[in-house]
């Protein structure tokens, strides 16, 4: 029955130690998740066609749900009336039967790729004990991992669901802006900003993508894949433990039947930069009222980022979106005859939280190089668990140009399934 997965789930929360609850959920109510999941159950009872039944769903701090206040992770936020309806992707899940269990953490207004917050404490991640827990998805992320959930979900402006599943080896997707419906979600930077699923299996991503998309994804075919493989991009200033892994798995595609085609990433690569200017401007925007009021209650590292936009001029604005819509017609072409382009999620592996807040700059823009180029060229892509040192860093990631979702899961669906089957062996 739903009623004991539910109880059983709460009592794993229950179970954590006070600090590490407090940081991966913002909200939890036991009363009301049980109350949601009786619902649930009672539609199921009445002949309800549910497909997504039971499913136990954490929702990141930007969404809307009637009745709970959404602050994006933030003190200023927090002083809001609460919402007084479900964003659509929340209302899609409900609708399908699955129970919203709890809001989780993230970064401050979304914008971080390592998960820090000062307001709630930073989790580590389910991986590894006192290592980032990758953001701004963070506490959805490692709930999954944990096994406190099913799925949850979050949003992704420059790699916010795609980082935090490498670093807790799940599955987690960016679809293609659009695709979802980002009504009833706070946004950070309009041009970018996704709503999208992270979950323990592929499985459950895709059931997740469909119900949140309102519609099924078109049947792919499961043959062999092309895959792309970028150079002068995705793949430069590797770090060393990266570089050996992707090596390898490079041998293990090929092996399997895989084609390796090389491309040129170079123009990509070094349109990166593009990215923080277009963010900032658009953050700017939402917060300039707030910014002094920010200095005293905010994450200092979020509004430094968020003042970069008072450093530039209009004519560099202008530039950089108008050089972005050259790079996404570019990707578009560069993919035409591939089923996705593969490269590593990650530019180096996720380092301890002590020496991210020592370092924060550098690691968190080293965090969100590769994740970031996929927003930058309006794609689509997901990162899916892999191999590394015994745990499943999911340091695989398929991208597709903008409306390829369909694709790039079955790729990335083939790609699991032979490395499920080969460590089996």
């Amino acid at each position: 029955m739903l009623a004991d997965k539910v109880d059983a789930a709460i009592a794993r929360v229950a179970d954590l130690p006070d600090a590490q609850r407090r940081a991966i959920f913002v909200s939890f109510d036991p009363d009301r998740i049980r109350a949601e999941a009786r619902r649930q159950q009672a539609r199921h009872d009445a002949g309800e066609d549910l497909p997504l039944l039971g499913t136990l769903i954490s929702v990141k701090d930007l969404f809307d749900e009637a009745g709970q206040v959404t602050s994006a992770g933030s003190r200023l936020l927090a002083r809001r009336a609460p919402a007084e309806n479900d964003a659509v992707a929340v209302e899609r899940l409900r609708k399908a039967g699955a129970v919203m269990f709890g809001r989780t953490s993230m970064s401050e207004f979304a914008y971080s790729g390592v998960g820090l917050n000062p307001h709630h404490g930073t989790p580590s991640s389910a991986l590894a004990k006192g290592v980032i827990p990758g953001g701004s998805s963070s506490g959805g992320a490692v709930g999954v991992a944990l096994g406190l959930t099913d799925a949850a979900i979050g949003t992704d402006t420059g790699g916010s669901l795609r980082i935090p599943a490498a670093a807790n080896g799940i599955w987690g997707m960016k679809p293609s802006q659009g695709l979802i419906p980002d009504t009833g979600v706070h946004p950070l930077a309009p041009s970018y900003d996704t709503p999208g699923p992270m979950a323990r299996d592929h499985a459950t991503l895709r059931k997740m993508l469909e119900v949140m998309a309102g519609s099924p994804l078109p049947p792919t075919s499961d043959g062999p894949l092309t895959l792309a493989l970028p150079h002068g991009g995705f793949v430069n200033d590797l770090s060393s433990e990266i570089a050996a892994w992707f090596a390898a798995e490079q041998d293990r595609l090929r092996a399997a039947g895989h084609r390796l085609v090389p491309v040129d990433a170079t123009l990509i690569g070094a349109s990166v930069g593009l990215n923080r200017i277009i963010v900032a401007v658009e953050a700017h925007r939402l917060y300039a009222d707030d910014l002094e009021t920010l200095g005293s209650i905010g994450d200092p590292r979020v509004l430094s980022r968020i003042r970069f936009a008072e450093t530039l001029s209009d004519s560099q604005i202008a530039d950089a979106y108008a050089e972005r819509a050259r790079i996404v017609a570019h990707f578009a072409v560069l993919m035409e005859g591939f089923d996705a382009m593969l490269a590593p999620t990650l530019q180096m592996m996720p380092p301890r939280i002590d020496e991210t807040e020592a370092d924060f700059d550098r690691i968190n823009a080293a965090m969100l190089r590769n994740t970031s180029l996929v927003n930058l060229v309006d794609g689509c892509a997901i990162s899916l668990p892999s191999d590394w040192g015994g745990k499943p860093w999911a340091l695989t990631m398929m991208i597709g140009a903008k409306g390829t979702d369909a694709a790039i899961l079955s790729a990335a669906k083939a790609i699991g399934l032979q490395r499920t089957a080969s460590a089996g062996r």
